[in-house]
């Protein structure tokens, strides 16, 4: 199941908070004691194509949730098992050993068919798993149950109702699919693990769309690199570092950084800074530092364990 993942947004009223103007160089003092460095995760845009659209409604305050089930080859299909093991699994000390990749896209309001406002969510899975959960019940509600506690954990979302949800008859989805943008990495923990078979995992792009219909001309890229601390062993902390040109304010900055992936926008003066991290990151503790002695932005952002 995808983690919590929360974004920090940087924007001006946060900025001297977060993003302190500093004359000393501290952080830049520790990046030079590094000996190696990480690698962003590659990633991929795609634009998955509609299953079936889950209706369902919060359990405080009965609200609807929509949820459009699609399907794209980015993403793997998990191991083929018989009801029979799904149930021994289910039962077990560690259900969580069946692992299901799915890429969960970001609210939006769309009209229903009364023209109200609702929310929905596009969840994307394997063609091959969606023919599963379309034809067998046992399947489908365990999906749907990983999938409604996929979303009330990374979105803080009340209690999704179970007990009440419908799978339109007429309907494949509500709204336009959006572009999600897929994590392409092996599997790994923060130990940098090896010899393991690839996982696709995402979150997704907020701008996705807009990069579809980008002109062919490309905007500079910011400088950047990525370091871990320390050079080997268990991981402690990530340090990202960026080179801002003295033309770029403070203001026209704008991070986010969700629990495995980091994203800098400068007001579309430069490329969008946007990668996935090697390790899960505590969000609630990222210290962000803007030089500009050295036009340099320092990021550090402790690991999870």
């Amino acid at each position: 199941m995808t983690k919590k993942s929360i974004s920090l947004d940087v924007d001006p009223s946060i900025m001297e908070k977060n993003m302190r103007i500093i004359k000393d160089n501290p952080v830049e003092e520790e990046f030079n004691k590094l000996l190696a460095s990480v690698d962003p995760v590659p990633s991929k845009l795609v634009k998955p194509k509609p299953g079936f659209c889950v209706k369902s409604f919060t359990k405080t305050d009965n609200k609807k949730v929509f949820v459009n089930i699609c399907v794209t080859d980015a993403i793997p299909c998990p191991r083929d098992i018989t009801n029979e093991e799904l149930m021994q699994i289910l039962s077990s000390e560690d259900p969580s050993s069946y692992r299901v990749p799915m890429s969960i896209g970001e609210g939006r309001t769309e009209p229903d068919n009364s023209g109200a406002p609702v929310t929905v969510y596009d969840v994307a899975v394997n063609p091959e798993f969606f023919k599963k959960i379309e034809k067998d019940d046992l399947f489908q509600v365990f999906f749907l149950t990983v999938v409604f506690e996929g979303l009330q954990d990374k979105y803080q979302l009340p209690e999704i109702d179970m007990h009440k949800y419908t799978i339109l008859k007429n309907r494949k989805s509500i709204g336009t699919l959006q572009s999600h943008r897929i994590q392409i990495r092996d599997i790994k923990t923060c130990e940098d693990k090896i010899n393991k078979q690839p996982l696709i995992e995402e979150l997704e792009d907020k701008s996705a769309g807009n990069k579809v219909n980008e002109p062919v001309s490309k905007k500079k890229e910011l400088q950047y690199r990525l370091r871990r601390e320390p050079p080997t062993g268990e991981i402690e902390y990530l340090l990202a570092e960026f080179k801002i040109p003295p033309n770029i304010e403070l203001k026209d900055l704008h991070l986010e950084v969700g629990e495995d992936r980091l994203v800098l926008d400068s007001k579309g003066v430069f490329e969008l800074v946007d990668f996935f991290l090697p390790c899960s990151v505590d969000q609630d503790i990222i210290d962000a530092q803007l030089n500009r002695n050295d036009d340099m932005l320092f990021v550090k952002m402790p690991a999870i364990h």
